[in-house]
């Protein structure tokens, strides 16, 4: 099943192997990511993750993207009072966020973001927890839907999700120059 979406003359489509050597002349060209991103990384999506084009009227590539369904984290500490209570605080992060990662990657998502003002913190995370730094990331709040809102969007529903590695079996319509 291929599913298209349009709005306001434009066209939201999912990626094909026909995508490639579009996407891996953009990349190449591109000085922000060409050390760290190749085609691969729009066409070999993992589970929960989906690659799209969005076209404009005449059909050039206005830019491609990528979803990955994340989960933002926020976690209150009790307050620390002893070395007990560190350690505490400590082991159960480990086995907590262990088996938390397993729930979350069970339901598809692919990404766990957390922040905090505190440094020891951080550094335990990326020491102990796998976390890295995440340079340039943005954040915009979602709101949930409300009959409101959705009344006012113009935007059709991304039901069910086609995936990525889903051959149209047409050619991608892009400008080659």
């Amino acid at each position: 099943m291929t599913q298209t979406f349009s709005f306001d003359g434009y066209t939201v489509r999912p990626l094909s192997e026909k995508d490639r050597p579009f996407l891996e002349m953009q990349i190449k060209a591109d000085e922000f990511h060409r050390e760290w991103m190749t085609a691969d990384f729009f066409l070999l999506t993992e589970p929960g993750e989906d690659a799209w084009a969005l076209e404009d009227e005449a059909g050039m590539i206005v830019f491609y993207f990528k979803t990955s369904t994340a989960v933002r984290m926020f976690i209150q500490f009790p307050v620390i009072e002893s070395r007990d209570d560190k350690e505490r605080s400590r082991n159960g992060m480990l086995k907590g966020l262990a088996w938390i990662s397993g729930m979350f990657r069970a339901n598809r998502f692919r990404e766990i973001l957390f922040d905090t003002r505190r440094a020891e913190l951080a550094n335990f995370a990326k020491k102990r927890l796998g976390f890295q730094d995440a340079p340039g990331l943005l954040s915009f709040n979602l709101q949930p839907p409300t009959p409101k809102n959705v009344q006012e969007s113009h935007s059709e529903a991304w039901e069910p999700f086609p995936q990525a590695s889903q051959d149209t079996g047409e050619p991608p319509n892009v400008r080659r120059q």
